[in-house]
């Protein structure tokens, strides 16, 4: 299998979940880790990059390039 744009995407958006889910859980049950601030700056670097992920996949972002496809594809059936 090739991979395309849209697979790069889809696993840099799954990586970015799964490790905040990781880090969430191991600042929850390792009582140690509250305290670090590095732990603490790392879990708030990643809820960001989280965000920017839920904003592309449900925001604007998506349906800005879902148009742009429907217009690309309205192109082609036209020949224009």
């Amino acid at each position: 299998m090739k991979l395309n744009e849209k697979h790069i995407k889809m696993i840099v958006g799954l990586a970015v979940i799964v490790l905040q889910f990781v880090i969430v859980f191991a600042v929850i049950f390792k009582p140690d880790l509250k305290d670090n601030p590095l732990m603490i700056h790392l879990l708030g670097v990643i809820e960001g990059a989280l965000m920017f992920v839920v904003g592309y996949y449900f925001g604007s972002s998506k349906s800005s390039q879902d148009k742009d496809k429907r217009i690309s594809d309205e192109m082609d059936k036209h020949n224009i």
